[in-house]
Order: structure tokens, then sequence, then C-alpha cells
């Protein structure tokens, strides 16, 4: 399969893209000074180290706020720091780090030959004597600390700023750049330029996105970055904290780079990405395998960016008279349409065989100045019309905008096209619409919501993508973060050989400070090339204590399987592309499930920790595969007599039996109270009836919910969040009161003011009132206590380093001053886009991780098993009969026997069978053939029969239940649709030509079949 290659950029000597309107900036009051670079190192420092997301954003909102007293009201100086790779006006420097490994060897001055030389040149490989590799910024800091005499840099933010100016104008020009970076040796400490390389790398590695700094500078910030992509423009219309943006401010404008709407993952079923429609009738379109392009146009006038805000006009035509694309398209649009936006793919057509090509060849052709007319050519696929002569449509309905959109052009065959789509409503019509795509060998689709509004940046159920693989037929793919490792023998010696996996375990409430927990999964040990083993063998492995795992890290308690010999701490991990044949229950991971026969399909680089698969995203695929199975024996079987379940009301809502206790006082007359028991303690259950005997004593009354009755005041008294709580904070409707308020109450004979104290969780509005602030100091003491004395029910963790006390330097002490109030809570995070999009030339730099998997309730190892143990019970129990006992071609299973688990890494095909499309068997089996190279294809399939079976395969007939791969050869593929066609029940195959089995054998592995597709 062909990979993405990096987006078209302009390379030194390219025209300047150049933007169709001048950006007007309204400035903010100038800055007094600036302040010395060393006080945003020790906020980075600080960042890097502190664990706690909700602590994270007090230490930027507390050196924001003294920016703003001590400097001024101008932050575009830190924000572009901050967020590198967020800064249009200098976005590439042509610095890389083996550049910036000889420029430092030149500046320092260090022999080539030097040992510290060779090492900053291969940074990424450790060696005995140092074992940090990985990381060039670390490499770099060791070597300049043991030469560099600066012990007090003198960089302010506004010199570094200017500095960082003249290396990107200097770009190409590698003297120049030198002798800028001879003034940053000179003038700064080795930590200070260890911060100053990451910023050039734009790999800032302190555990904070643009979300959280953005939310945490101005809570329409986002919002506006969203419809601008431009970081100043930001920085200087909400300089004011206390502005707040007009709708109007927060949709796409004409010539200015917006984030585009992106798609929802897709699903673990096609069943499920149909839900998501909500019954109604949806839209399918083709999923396409180009860049994502928005076109912007006034009159004559054309601008064109991608979807991370690049300007490739200079490659499509700023006017008819110029550009690869623009003087082809303008007699597409009707002459009424002034003012346009449209969001599409641009693609490469090839004018002869009337296809698409790979993504790969897009900048040669929008380059290619020949302007033959079979030459492959640029060719804009439109699917959403978002700004129309100057009436924002992103409101609107996909529906409506698809139907206005079909009006405003018209197509012109490989220059501008609409995207194909087509009416769906049930999961067949989307299995019938894939099919065909996989014939044509497309990339999946994509099903939307005809009533969806078009959100900036947003994703969400009204977008849903689908791909080949999670047709239901197709085994199980899942996106899992490494976190431990085993040592190789044999041939796999001499490093980590085998991978062990985990899920994000997201099954309980969570406090936002608490660190994120894993969930052992899986081993994987087939799958990676040796290249792949060389980049994970240089990861900065730590040695596994085999008396205690890593405290992110859930593992099984009886079981080896999930033990590693080292691991890796989370921000220093990756996530892996796993493919299986399926999912089953296993007690030898921590999640009580596993997958059969996994191998890694690729190392998802494009991908961040925040990525990676959630345990209750394992779950729900269990009961979704078995209701689904459920559903697929129905009128396969004998119609059984039908027992109905008694329904139940889960533990928590069930109500007391309270009918004997009678008033004895009226305290609480006219008020009404939920009770909600505290999950952590072994006596929440008691603890609640007895509450609500208080409340039944004293004249009120109670709900077992809150949701829809505002009247209710919620009762609860752990150090947790629970879910159902969590919701209800999150909404902002309901106070929260610790059951201290009942108690006083009741021991005063009145009820007692609802002072600070007595809150877990207040409303805006009650936050406002004297009552509630009424003796501040003393109640914030009181609550303290309050939360010590819950706390000692739950069992102590180990704490983490980010909270022993720290020595400040004095000198930044001020910049740090933490206030302990609440501060703006950062908007909900989207997810992150699958596909790779690198628009920066340090694109290969991956982005750090989102906040929002620093807030998970880590779990014990107890409490899961006990889920896991109820849902195997629970889904078990509703299991027909015939289900568990009816063998059914929906039942065959993958391997030598049904209690084979894992491949063999010994015989890579072992538990694999082989049909190979010899002519003869294709004869025998009525199909025809038709090539010239009959001898030579059946020459080949001797050897490639014999290779199969040395290494553990199988050959088999074609209806073969448990046949798993198709061999063709690609000199005669003329029967792949007949062979998808004949063996795409009971599960499909995979079709691979020849070069898979050759290729695996060199590996020494199963590679990923889809690079073999004929």
């Amino acid at each position: 399969m062909q990979q993405p290659t990096p987006a078209p950029s302009s390379a030194p000597g390219s025209p300047e893209p150049q933007h169709a309107e001048e950006v007007v900036y309204s400035a903010p009051p100038q800055n007094v000074g600036s302040a010395p670079f060393h006080i945003l190192v020790g906020l980075f420092e600080k960042l890097q180290n502190e664990r706690k997301p909700e602590r994270r954003r007090k230490l930027l909102d507390a050196w924001f706020n003294h920016w703003r007293e001590e400097i001024g009201y101008d932050l575009y100086p830190v924000l572009r720091l901050i967020l590198p790779q967020k800064d249009r006006e200098r976005a590439v420097y042509g610095l890389k780090e083996k550049n910036l490994a000889k420029t430092y060897i030149k500046l320092i001055p260090l022999g080539m030959k030097d040992h510290d030389a060779v090492r900053l040149l291969n940074w990424k490989k450790p060696t005995e004597r140092e074992t940090t590799s990985g990381d060039f910024p670390t490499v770099l800091y060791e070597v300049v600390s043991k030469r560099s005499s600066v012990i007090e840099g003198s960089l302010s933010i506004e010199d570094l700023n200017d500095i960082l100016d003249e290396i990107s104008k200097n770009m190409g020009h590698q003297d120049a750049q030198s002798r800028i970076l001879q003034r940053v040796y000179n003038r700064s400490t080795p930590e200070e330029q260890r911060w100053i390389v990451r910023i050039i790398l734009k790999d800032m590695v302190i555990s904070v996105k643009e979300t959280t700094v953005f939310s945490v500078f101005h809570p329409d910030a986002q919002d506006l970055f969203n419809t601008c992509s431009d970081l100043k423009k930001v920085a200087w219309e909400l300089w004011d904290p206390s502005r707040r943006l007009n709708a109007e401010d927060k949709t796409v404008q004409l010539f200015r780079a917006f984030a585009p709407m992106l798609c929802k993952r897709p699903t673990r079923k096609i069943e499920e990405s149909v839900k998501e429609m909500q019954g109604r009738s949806f839209i399918i379109e083709e999923k396409l395998d180009g860049e994502r392009i928005q076109l912007h146009k006034r009159g004559n006038e054309y601008w064109y960016c991608s979807r991370k805000g690049k300007d490739y006009t200079y490659l499509y035509g700023k006017h008819v008279g110029t550009g690869s694309l623009t003087p082809f398209i303008d007699a597409a649009f009707d002459s009424r349409v002034d003012e346009i936006i449209l969001d599409g793919e641009m693609l490469v057509w090839d004018p002869v065989t009337e296809r698409n090509l790979p993504f790969g060849t897009l900048k040669t052709a929008a380059l290619d100045k020949s302007k033959k007319e079979l030459n492959p050519r640029p060719c804009f696929k439109v699917f959403d019309l978002l700004y129309l002569n100057g009436l924002s449509l992103i409101q609107k309905s996909c529906k409506f905008r698809k139907r206005n959109l079909r009006a405003c052009l018209s197509e012109i065959k490989g220059r501008i096209e609409f995207i194909q789509e087509f009416e769906g409503k049930t999961a067949k019509d989307v299995r019938e619409k894939m099919e065909e795509v996989m014939a044509a060998r497309g990339e999946g689709l994509i099903l939307k919501h005809p009533d969806s509004e078009y959100v900036l940046n947003g994703r969400n159920k009204d977008w849903v993508k689908v791909k080949p693989e999670y047709m239901d037929n197709m085994g199980e793919t899942v996106d899992v973060l490494v976190v431990a490792g085993n040592y190789g023998s044999r041939r796999r010696s001499g490093g980590v050989s085998t991978l062990i996996c985990a899920v994000l375990d997201d099954r309980h409430a969570y406090d936002d400070e608490d660190e994120p927990k894993y969930s052992s999964f899986v081993r994987i040990g087939s799958g990676l090339s040796y290249a792949d083993y060389v980049w994970i063998r240089e990861k900065p492995w730590k040695i596994w204590d085999p008396k205690s795992s890593p405290s992110f890290l859930q593992t099984a308690k009886k079981s080896h399987e999930d033990k590693g010999d080292v691991y890796l701490e989370p921000e220093h991990s990756f996530i892996l592309k796993v493919k299986a044949a399926e999912i089953v229950p296993s007690d030898q991971y921590h999640i009580g499930f596993t997958m059969r026969f996994p191998r890694a399909l690729m190392i998802r680089d494009d991908l961040s920790v925040a990525d990676c698969m959630t345990a209750s995203a394992v779950l729900e695929s269990m009961r979704s595969e078995k209701k689904r199975k459920m559903e697929d024996d129905i009128g396969k079987t004998r119609k059984k007599r039908k027992t109905v379940k008694k329904p139940t009301v889960m533990h928590e809502f069930r109500s007391k039996d309270l009918k004997n206790i009678e008033a004895e006082s009226d305290l609480f007359e006219g008020m009404k109270f939920m009770v909600a028991s505290d999950p952590k303690s072994r006596t929440g259950d008691q603890d609640k009836k007895e509450l609500l005997k208080v409340i039944k004593t004293h004249g009120g009354t109670f709900a077992q919910t809150a949701a829809r009755q505002q009247e209710v005041l919620v009762v609860y008294g752990g150090a947790t969040t629970p879910y159902d709580l969590s919701l209800l904070i999150k909404k902002g409707t309901h106070d929260i009161i610790r059951p201290q308020w009942l108690l006083d109450s009741v021991a005063a004979g009145e009820l007692m003011p609802f002072k600070k104290r007595y809150f877990f969780f207040a409303t805006p509005d009650r936050v406002e009132t004297d009552e509630y602030n009424e003796d501040e100091d003393e109640d914030a003491e009181v609550s303290e206590m309050d939360v010590e004395e819950d706390r000692e029910e739950v069992p102590p963790e180990p704490k983490p380093k980010s909270e022993e006390p720290e020595e400040t330097d004095p000198s930044l002490a001020d910049w740090f001053k933490v206030d302990e109030k609440e501060i703006r809570k950062a908007p909900a995070q989207i997810d992150s886009e699958t596909e790779s999009d690198n628009d920066s030339d340090n694109g290969d730099v991956n982005q750090q991780e989102d906040d929002d998997w620093f807030a998970i309730k880590p779990t014990d190892a107890g409490a899961a098993s006990a889920i896991t143990r109820d849902l195997s019970q629970v889904d078990l129990a509703s299991t027909p009969e015939t289900m568990q006992t009816a063998e059914n071609d929906q039942d065959v299973k993958m391997g030598e026997h049904d209690e084979a688990m894992e491949y063999d890494q010994e015989h890579i095909f072992k538990h694999l069978c082989f049909y190979v499309d010899t002519p003869e068997d294709a004869r025998k089996n009525g199909m025809a053939t038709k090539s010239k190279h009959e001898k030579d294809i059946a020459r080949s399939f001797t050897e490639v029969s014999k290779l199969i079976v040395d290494h553990g395969g199988r050959l088999v007939e074609l209806d073969e239940p448990k046949l798993t791969h198709i061999v063709l050869d690609k000199r005669d593929d003329s029967r792949r649709l007949e062979l998808m066609k004949r063996t795409s029940k009971p599960k499909r195959r995979h079709l691979v030509i020849s070069e898979f089995v050759t290729a695996c054998v060199e590996e020494d592995t199963l590679l990923d079949e889809d690079e073999f597709a004929p």
C-alpha cells in the first residue's frame, strides 16, 4: 500500500506563499521590556515534571498573570515559544538534528572523531558509557554542559525571538545560521540551550498541548485559532482576558486558514457506526487518499491552504493566469458566485489510465509546467460548501450545504469534481458500498449525518470513518500503548524482542489530578521488521522490578505473561497498531481479555499517547460481538422458548427500606436530597443508609437520581469523584454538599449556613453568594481536614516525584505563585486525527500527548477483575445455548487447534493456511487463465509453496474453512475479484501477491498484508 509522503512545501528558491489579504492586527498595549529566558525555562521544567494536569494549568495561569502584571498584556512573544509548532511567522528553520549536530561540533569546537562529536551525530544510539539516547536536546545538553562556562544566561525572551527570526530568515545559509547559534552558545546556559533546541525542533515535551495553553490564556482562544490558524492574531485580539468574542468572530472567514472538521474514529463494527446516524438515512462518501485542502475564492482571486494552515496558492494558482489548477477550474463556478469557500481533497488524476494516482505524486504533478494534455494533474474533489457570498454556512445542515454546493459550480473532469456520494440507511448498505470500494482498491468510507453542522476543528459522531478492516469479518484492529518488553533469544537476541501492550483504564471515576492507569492487554512478538526493532531498542527502557510493577501499569495478579524484563514510561512510549483474529477472555492480563494471534501492523508515530485504545472500548467490542453472534444465530437454529429475565435496578439506585422511620422534626422539611455512596469505602452502602435515616427523621425527602430535578441537593462524602457525579459537575447544575452539613444542622437544631467548607462541589451561582464565602480562611482549613479524613479509607499510593517539595529559585518565586482557586477549565478535548498530515518542515517531530490522558482515575486490580468477571458471567448467562454449542461457519477459528493463541516465532507461518492460485488450481476450480507467463508463474509458485511449508504453513484447497491467505502472482491477478467473492464467507481472507511470502521469510516475521495487496 502506498504510504503518504510529507505534504508539498516550497523548497528554497520556490516562490514565497502569499496570503490573499494582508492580515491586520489590533495590537495590545506595548510591553514594558521583557523577561529573562531562564524564567520561561523554569516554567518548562515545572510543566515537564508535573504529572497532574490541573496543577500544570495553574502553573501556566500563574505565569501568564505575572507576565501581565510585570511586563504587559502582549503574550505573543511567550506563546510562540511555548507553541512553536503553531507559529506561522517563522514556520521553518531548515535545521534538523543532523544539521544542529554538525553546527555544534564546529562552534564548540570538537574534532570529527571526538567521542562527543560521534555521539551528537549518532544521537539515537546508546553507548556503554552513556545510556541517554533517542532525545537529541538531552544528548546535546550533556555534551555542552561539559564545556560551557556560562553559569547565568543573558538572553531575554525578546532576544531569543529575535535570534529565532534571524535563523528562520537565513534558512539554507548554514554559515549564517552557525554564527547566530554561536551567540546562543556564548550567552546561554546548557539547560537553556536544551530548550532553545527543542523550540527549533518543535519538540517541547512539556505534556501540554495547544488546547490547554489556549484555554488558560483566554476562554475564546481556541475558537479564534480554529477560524484563522494564526497565533499572533489570537494573542493580540484576545490580550484582554475580560473581552469575549461574538458568534460571528468564531466562524470561517474568507482568506483565513480555519481548522477543518474531522471524522470520528472508526468504531469496531459497522453496525455501531450506523447506530450513530440515529435511524436516519445518511450520506455515504468514499474516503480518498489525497490531501485535505480548503479553497477560498473572491472574484478572480484564489487561495489554497492545507488542513494545518499551510499556504499552497503558489502551487495551484492565485488567479487564472498562474498555477497548475486555477486556470482550469475558473470556468466551473456559476456567474452568481462572487465569494466562496470549499472543503475537499486534492488528488492526482491520470488522464491516460483515467484513475487517481498515489498521494506521493501530488507535488510532482502540481509543479509540472509542461501543461501537456495527457500528463497527470491535480484534481480537486469537493465535498463541502462553507461560505457563500458573505454568508457563513457552517451552522447549516450537511444536506443544505451539499444541495447548494451543486448549484455553485459544475464539474470539469480531471480538474474539479464532486466527491461520489450515496444514500444509506442500514449496515447492509454500507457493506455493499464497502465491497465496491475494496474491489476498486479504495481506502474506505465516510458516513455523514444529513443534519450535521460543520464543527471547526471538531470530531463528533456526525462524521464517522469506516475502514475495510473494521468490517465484522476482518478480525480485530486496535491502537495500543507499548508499556513493557521481554528480551529475545536465538535470532532475536541482543535486546527487546517481545512487546507487552496495554489499554487506558477509563472504567471508573477519576480525579483531574490522578496519574492515568493502564491495563495490560496483549503481548506482541510478530509483525515488526528488523528496522523497527532497531528503533524500538533505542528507546529509554527501564529495568522492571519483579517485586513491583510500574506505578502507571496494572497487571494480572497470578500471571507472568504481562510482566516484562524492561518497561517504558508512557511519555517515552509509542502507539502500536495491532491486528488479531479475535479478542478472547483471559486471566493472564489485567483487563481480563487478550487478543488471539496478535501481530503488529505498524508503529503509529502519527499518534500520541492520548490516542491509546481504552478499556471500555475493549469491553464494548466484546459485548457487540456477542450480541452480533446471537443475532446471527436467530433463524439458523430451531426456535427456543423465551425466558424473560426480570429487570433489575443497579445497586446504587435501589431504594432503601425506610418505611418504619417516622419524622421527629421538620428541620429539612421541603428539601429533597440525593445521597451518593462512596465507591471507595467498604461501608459506603451502610453510610448512605444512615444518612437517609437522618434525612427522613428530620422531615426531608430523597430522590434516587438528580439528573432532571433541579431542586435536589446532592450529598456525597468521598474523596474521589464517581462517574455519575462527574457528569453533574460538568453540567454545573447541582450543588454537592458533604454529609457534615446534615450532621452539623441536626446538632445545632437549625440549618447551617452553606459555607465553602461544606461543599464537595458548588455551582457558579452558589460560589457568588456571601454565605458561601463567609469565613473563607477558616473554611479552607476545615475543608482540607475533611478531605484528609475521607482519604483515610483509600489505600495510600506512592507519591509521584512532582509532589515532593521543590526548591524554587527566589528570583522565580513570584512567577509560580499558584492561586489555588478554581481557574478556567479546559474545553473538552477532541481525539487526535488518525491520519498523518505533516505540513511543517519539522513535521517528523512527534506531537506531545494531550493532558486529557492524565485525568484517568486509577483502579485497583481487584476492582478491574471484578468488572471483567461480572461482564463474562452476564454475557455467558444471557447467551443462548445454541450459540455456545452450534458449530457453524462463523465458529471456525484460526489455528491448528482452538487453544492456540499466538504465532510461532520460529515457524512464522504456523497456524496459517494458504491457497496458491496456480494456473492448474485455477482451472480445477472452474476459473479462466489468460496469462502468457503460465510456466514461469507455476515455477515461481513451486518455490513459494516450499517456503510456506518450510516455515510452518499449510497448503489447502479453496473451500477450506480455515483458509487465511490467497496467494496470487502479480503477473496475473485476473481472478482477484472472483477469488474475493468465493472466499468472503464466513471470514474475509487476505489476498496477497507472492512477494508477501518471500518478504516475511526475509524479515523473519509476518508483515502487513495490505502492503502486498494485488
